[in-house]
């Protein structure tokens, strides 16, 4: 024979549910000052772009100089020789004998 347990008149019943925990929030990003960001980002690259500006000025400077080099020696040899006839001209001419 078997002796039975009575039935609890009460039974526990779950009312609550319950969540895994969540992870942290990470912390709040700070607000980014992006005039000072520029400022220090050109602080830093400003000696480089000079002297990257400077030898690109300095080549185009030279490039221009000699596609312009014949022109100028023309333009020089043209007023030169106006010159030197011009003084030609106006010298006096010596009496012939």
């Amino acid at each position: 024979m078997r002796t039975s347990k009575p039935t609890p008149r009460f039974l526990p019943t779950l009312t609550e549910v319950v969540q895994p925990p969540q992870p942290p929030e990470p912390p709040p990003q700070p607000s980014i000052d992006t005039d000072a960001m520029v400022a220090k980002v050109m602080q830093a690259v400003a000696p480089h772009i000079e002297n990257q500006l400077r030898e690109l000025v300095a080549d185009l400077v030279q490039e221009q100089l000699r596609a312009l080099s014949p022109r100028i020696q023309h333009d020089l040899e043209q007023m030169v020789r106006a010159a030197v006839e011009g003084a030609v001209a106006e010298m006096p001419v010596p009496p012939t004998r």
